[in-house]
Order: C-alpha cells, then structure tokens, then sequence
C-alpha cells in the first residue's frame, strides 16, 4: 500500500506539472498512423483501426488510452490519407490530452524493389484536468483536507495546434522509417505558455523472413524482428522483438527498456502478444509484466488492437508495407 500511494503521489506531481512524456504502445505496428504519418495508406483499399491501452491496473486512476484511426490507399496517385483521433487520460483529476489530426503520405519509388515514403500530420491538440478532483501535498496533513494553497489556473482545457513528418523506406521484407514528432513544440500547461512539449524522435525498422508462403500470394509463415527506439526530451526507450506468425494466428515477445541512462530504468518491461486474423478482421492482445522498481504491484499493463481492412480494386501494381499487423 505504501508504494501504491508513493506512485499515485509521483503520478499526480507528473501530471499537474506536465512534464510527463508521449503515451507508448506495446503493438505500436498495430497503431500505425500514431507511429507516423508514412504508415497513412499503407494496405490495400482502407483500413481503420481501434486501440485501447490500460497501464499500471493495480494503481487506482492509472493511465488510460484510447485511439480510433482511419486511412486509405489512392493508389493511382501513390498517395495515403488518414484520419487519427487519440485520448489519454490519468489521476484523480482525468487529466487528458486529445489529439485529433489528418495525415497525408506519398510513395516514391527510386526502383521496382525500394519505396521511400515520406508523410505529413497535421493536429489540434487539448489538455485538460479536473483540478478541483487532485489532492495535493499540503493536504494530506490533516483530516479533513485544508483547502491547497496550490492556485487554480483559472482554465480546465487549453487548445493548440501540432505537425509531425516522417520518412520510411521499406522493400518486400525489410523496412526503416524515422518521425519527428511535435514539430510546433503544442502549449503544455494551464499557466505559462512558454512550458511546452518537447520534440519527440522515433527511429524503427525490422526484417521478416518467411518460412512458408509467397510474396506475390499468401504468406502462411513468417518471423519477423523489429526494434522501436524514441527520444523525447531527456528520456529515451528501446524496444526489441520478435513476431512469429502462422496465419491465423501470431505470437510476439518484447523487451522494453534502455542499456544506460540517468534517466532511464535498465529494464522496464516484458511483454507478450498474441492475435488472431479472422478474414480481413485482425485483433490483437499484449500483456507488458513491469520488471523496473515499480514492482508487479503495478498490475502490468493490457493493451488491446482491433484492426479492420477493406479492399479495394487496385489499377496498378503495389506493395503493401511488410511491417506486422500487430
């Protein structure tokens, strides 16, 4: 119980203060158009997609997020579009922040087995809290709790706007992509508008090989590894995996964490996938078990994708991404 309290504390002072970093998810490949906006349009016909992640259950008011997305394929013109709406929320205060934005991707290709695809996200971004639902330290001293001398912003929300760019080059079995996230550095507090939010870097990529199957048909068997490395301010996370499919089902394991770092945990996390693609229907489900200090106390976190794709006529030839589903 004591740790509980010293992380719901620790939480609370991150959240008011705004200094915590972007949400991550364990199946970022099965939330494509969060990862960037080169991912827009990357099946054939469109494609929308549902994410949900709870982390830290055994800590009451964790943190909660939930994604909704939408792109297409206008493959005629080499071109994705997507839509992507996002919501995290955490602490007693439902702190949260929305994001809601519009991507666009254009696939160039230098020769018939390399794509370079660079992309463009456009967002409207809210904070917002509840702040007379947060206790705060000079608060706990008595019961019942004095009024805080902490002074009230004086606004629940606060709007701005974002941009994000990416590029990433891929071929049938192997892909390498970068973003650059929070390019208008959006306001991120209630009351100086010169706190914002930090630029974020992402570099992933991987490789699959595939033990049964064909690339112009249907592939039945295949591992794939892939890596997901973000820099955000002075923090910085790996993470390492392996998928293993045998349609209709896939397995994953990962590694989250960072060899060395004075802000980073050496480990922070395990983490295991399994899914299941029914036709053109794929839904996913992970478990990350927590291995830093925070202990199992934390309950882990669960994380669930639902990824639904419709087909369309396609007027010339095209390779669809070889990134895995989930």
């Amino acid at each position: 119980m004591k740790r509980i309290i010293i992380i719901i504390s620790i939480a609370s002072a991150e959240i008011f203060s705004l200094r915590a970093q972007d949400s991550h998810f364990t199946q970022f490949y099965a939330n494509p158009l969060y990862l960037g906006p080169s991912f827009a349009g990357g099946v054939a016909g469109q494609r929308a997609v549902a994410n949900y992640r709870n982390q830290w259950l055994g800590v009451p008011h964790g943190f909660n997020t939930y994604g909704i997305s939408w792109d297409y394929n206008m493959n005629v013109f080499n071109s994705g579009f997507g839509l992507v709406a996002q919501r995290d929320q955490a602490g007693a205060g439902n702190y949260g922040n929305t994001r809601i934005g519009t991507l666009y991707s254009y696939d160039f290709t230098p020769n018939p087995d390399i794509h370079i695809r660079p992309g463009l996200g456009f967002y409207l971004q809210q904070i917002s809290i509840n702040f007379f639902d947060l206790t705060f330290g000079d608060q706990l001293a008595l019961d019942p709790a004095p009024p805080t001398s902490i002074i009230y912003p004086g606004k629940s929300a606060v709007w701005d706007i974002d941009v994000s760019s990416s590029v990433m080059m891929y071929s049938y079995n192997t892909w390498f992509g970068f973003t650059w996230d929070h390019m208008l550095k959006p306001v991120n507090s209630f009351y100086n508008e010169e706190a914002r939010t930090p630029f974020k870097f992402s570099l992933y990529g991987g490789y699959r090989y595939i033990t049964k199957g064909f690339l112009m048909s249907k592939i039945e068997q295949s591992i794939t590894g892939a890596f997901n490395f973000r820099v955000q301010g002075e923090y910085k996370q790996l993470d390492l995996g392996v998928y293993f499919m045998n349609e209709p089902l896939s397995f994953g394991f990962w590694w989250r964490g960072m060899p060395k770092g004075k802000v980073n945990k050496r480990i922070d996390a395990l983490a295991f996938m399994v899914g299941y693609k029914f036709n053109d229907i794929s839904v996913g489900y992970s478990y990350d078990f927590t291995i830093s200090r925070l202990g199992i106390g934390s309950g882990g976190s669960h994380e669930i994708s639902v990824a639904m794709t419709f087909k369309t006529v396609v007027r010339k030839r095209w390779k669809a991404l070889p990134c895995p589903t989930f």
